[in-house]
């Protein structure tokens, strides 16, 4: 959701940037980014100049990223030993990997922008205003602070410091939050939503706050669930009033709410341990030839009495299954003719014994396949080189074969080549 019609109020938007950002050296080095820098190393500082877009993927940047006016910045794993500042920029999106020092945002006009931190470390501070701001995945060394954002929403984040959300026009989300300090949310007027669904019931991901929650001059639906409050819940001008769900424990509260009353905090002396457990990676289905070759030679023919025979070793295919549902996969394979110029020999005549050369994922060798000389249709038609059932390891393993092709003597003499086609299924 990126709306493009909240104005914050200038003169506040202003002052705070005035503390958050300080100007870039004169005599640093500079680079202007308008285009995919892709996992480039910059000394210095990187800047985005107005209306321009910038792409980073796996870069390093040894100073300071600044983003301008109507810019957009698009950055995958990369890591910034300086500060990430943008003023009324088209958006700043950081997936993976750390950020030095702070990250600041704010729209001074009608520009409504929008700040994504996912999977992100970050050093220092996050301040954001007038903008769309989702934090997720994350880890924040400092404090988190929000002015007149359109929407806040906090997933599975730890904060060392403490997080201030002020005036979201369009609601606030907290699931799976950690706060060493404390959380004042104020001013909303839209759902303001603590470890809770709209409807008051817990959310899957509660929070744990370790100093204070105050909740003031909230004038929408306000939910508190699932949430440890070490200090106190501190209520105040709340319209309606907070309404507590389940699961909620607080040292003390302070105000009007409605709904079932939080437990009671740890005792003196105890210590609250908390740990966010998140959602497993989905995984992912790969295979690849393991060798720095396609080419699978079988050297030169022996004479063996009515045929001609000759050995070779497949290359081996690396197969990785993570997938956290571990369903069944299959590879198969199946060779073509044999052509030298104008003669073909049929693929029948190449047959093979599956092996698994290295197995940490569950992984089972094909049956033997014989030689068509000698019977059947050989590698002619599909056949399994390994496989593994549904619900086995996650890991990887590597299959190989044997080969041998036989050939009636009556085979024109020539250099033969086929294609062997390998095939994944699951």
């Amino acid at each position: 959701m990126i709306l493009k019609h909240w104005k914050t109020p200038t003169a506040a938007i202003a002052a705070a940037a005035l503390v958050a950002i300080a100007a870039p050296s004169a005599s640093a080095a500079m680079t202007d980014c308008t285009d995919d820098l892709g996992d480039a190393t910059i000394s210095g500082d990187l800047v985005v100049p107005d209306g321009a877009t910038c792409v980073l993927g796996g870069a390093t940047v040894n100073g300071s990223i600044t983003v301008g006016a109507d810019g957009w910045l698009d950055a995958t794993s990369v890591t910034v030993d300086g500060d990430v500042i943008g003023i009324d920029t088209y958006g700043i999106s950081l997936d993976g990997t750390s950020v030095s020092g702070d990250v600041v945002s704010y729209s001074e006009g009608l520009r409504g922008g929008f700040l994504y931190l996912n999977d992100l470390a970050v050093g220092g501070n996050v301040e954001a205003g007038g903008i769309d701001v989702e934090i997720n995945d994350s880890s924040v060394e400092g404090s988190v602070s929000t002015l007149a954002a359109n929407y806040v929403d906090v997933l599975r984040t730890s904060i060392e410091g403490d997080l201030s959300i002020d005036g979201s026009g369009w609601g606030v989300s907290l699931a799976g939050t950690v706060v060493t300090g404390s959380v004042v949310v104020s001013g909303s007027s839209r759902d303001v939503l603590i470890g809770a669904t709209a409807d008051g019931g817990a959310d899957q991901w509660g929070n744990t706050v370790g100093g204070d929650l105050t909740l003031s001059g909230n004038t929408a639906n306000l939910q508190v669930a699932g949430t440890t409050v070490l200090g106190a819940v501190v209520l105040d001008g709340n319209e309606p009033a907070a309404n507590f769900g389940s699961g909620n424990t607080a040292g003390a509260v302070d105000g009007e709410y409605t709904g079932s009353a939080p437990a009671a905090g740890p005792a003196d002396g105890d210590q609250s341990v908390v740990v966010v457990v998140p959602e497993p990676d989905a995984g992912e289905f790969v295979w690849t030839i393991d060798s720095t070759s396609n080419l699978v030679d079988l050297g030169v023919a022996v004479e063996n009495g009515d045929h001609f025979v000759a050995d070779g070793t497949l290359n081996p295919v690396r197969v990785t299954d993570t997938r956290i549902d571990a369903p069944q996969w299959s590879i198969s394979g199946q060779v073509s003719d044999f052509r030298a110029g104008d003669e073909t020999v049929s693929g029948k005549y190449l047959g093979w014994t599956p092996q698994v050369l290295e197995n940490d994922g569950g992984a089972v060798a094909g049956s033997p396949v014989a030689s068509g000389f000698d019977e059947g249709e050989g590698l002619s038609v599909s056949r399994t080189l390994g496989s593994a059932d549904a619900g086995h390891e996650r890991g990887s393993a590597l299959l190989g074969a044997d080969l041998e092709l036989k050939l009636p003597v009556s085979v024109e003499s020539g250099t033969y080549n086929a294609t062997l086609t390998l095939t994944a299924l699951s």
